[in-house]
Order: structure tokens, then C-alpha cells, then sequence
């Protein structure tokens, strides 16, 4: 199973070149950085341009600065970090940890990872409201275990794409649960456990899904 270092040397591997990173130190935190690194790569491999950009507009800041909780994306008192993914076809996307995402009848909805798109992500910043379902083309429900997955896990990931729909979410987790999974294939939910940065057949099957998002979302544009 992953450990707290085996993600950290993930991250080390991806972003520490770019920029360190602060407050990434426990373990869930980890998790959620290294699934960003796997958006990141996914975008990278479909043809996009990456940054890093902090909310108030600062390009490629140092140090990056990832929330550690729930929060709104706006979040003026604290200067946090998102990657910018730009492709070459005029989409630009931004990925986000840890953001409320608006769900139906006007419910929020925490993202451990979001990609959101970067005009709705800007509007949303400069007047303080959360972004639309509509308007995620990503997300993922990061569970960093050390025991097996929980039933309840299953259930929640369910009521989460009952409000923001079920395309282009998933729940990722470096645990396993035989319940949790077999009920998420029942109801065709996108999942996958095990993942770890020492199985490279495991980051390939999340980068290839990953990557499926980002690459149908190019073709509805051509």
C-alpha cells in the first residue's frame, strides 16, 4: 500500500522542479497533490501548456501553496495555488485542490480535485461565487486509507454524482474495499483503488482515463 513518503518522492519526481510546496505534509494532503500531478500529466499528454498561477494572478509562484481543507475558490485572505492547462485547440482548464463546487438547487459540493474551466474559474474569483457543475469537466474524490474502504465511502461518492452529474468523476483512493467497489460498478461509477506511484500499470489506467476527459472535451471543440 502507498506510504506518506512513496507520495511525497511522487511529488517530488512532478512539481518540487517547478516550485516547493508547503503544507502538503499529511498524508490525505499528499494523496490530493499526487492526483494533481496526474491531471497535470493527463493535460500534458493531450497537448497542453502548464502553469502554475496563485488566485490573486501571480505566474508560477514560489513557493506553490495548496489548501489543506475545503474551501471556496475565491478565498481572498489566503493566496493559494492552481495548475493552468492550456491546449493549443483555445481551451484553457484550471485544476484546483480542495474547492466548492455548486451542485443542483444551488448545493455545494467539496473537490478534492477539480479542473475547472478557466474563464468561469476567473469569473467566479472576481465575484466571490462558487463554480457551476456545468462548467467541472473534471473531478476526483481522493481517499488516502490505511484499512479498507467503507461502504459509506460508496454511498457519499454516489450522492456526489447524483449533483454534479457523472461524467468525468471519479473516486480514486490508494485503499481497496470489495463492497465500495462492486457498488460503484453496479451503478457504472468511475473509480479505481490501489493507486500508488510504485505501480506503473496503476498510473497508466488513471492517466489513460484521465486523459479520455481531456480528449473528448477537444473533440467537442473541433
Amino acid at each position: 500500500m502507498t506510504s506518506l513518503a512513496d507520495l511525497q518522492n511522487a511529488y517530488n519526481a512532478t512539481l518540487a522542479g517547478i516550485a516547493p510546496v508547503t503544507s502538503s505534509g499529511q498524508a490525505n494532503d499528499a494523496f490530493e497533490v499526487y492526483v494533481l500531478t496526474l491531471a497535470v500529466r493527463a493535460a500534458r499528454g493531450e497537448g497542453a501548456a502548464i502553469t502554475f498561477e496563485s488566485c490573486s494572478g501571480i505566474t508560477n509562484p514560489s513557493p506553490l501553496k495548496f489548501r489543506t481543507s475545503p474551501g471556496r475558490i475565491y478565498a481572498p485572505a489566503h493566496d493559494y495555488t492552481h495548475a493552468v492547462l492550456s491546449f493549443p485547440q483555445g481551451l484553457t482548464y484550471e485544476a484546483h485542490i480542495g474547492v466548492y463546487i455548486e451542485g443542483l438547487a444551488g448545493v455545494l459540493h467539496e473537490c478534492d480535485i477539480a479542473v475547472i474551466e478557466a474563464s468561469e474559474a476567473q469569473f467566479c474569483r472576481r465575484t466571490h461565487v462558487h463554480p457551476k457543475k456545468a462548467d467541472v469537466l473534471l473531478t476526483a474524490e481522493c481517499k488516502f486509507y490505511t484499512g479498507k474502504l467503507g461502504i459509506a465511502l460508496g454511498r457519499e461518492f454516489l450522492g456526489t454524482t447524483a449533483e454534479l452529474g457523472t461524467e468525468g468523476r471519479f473516486m480514486l483512493s490508494n485503499s481497496d474495499g470489495r463492497s465500495v467497489d462492486r457498488v460503484l460498478a453496479h451503478h457504472k461509477r468511475k473509480r479505481h483503488f490501489r493507486l500508488t506511484p510504485l505501480d506503473p500499470d496503476s498510473e497508466t489506467q488513471v492517466l489513460a482515463q484521465f486523459r479520455e476527459v481531456f480528449r473528448n472535451a477537444i473533440a467537442k471543440r473541433r
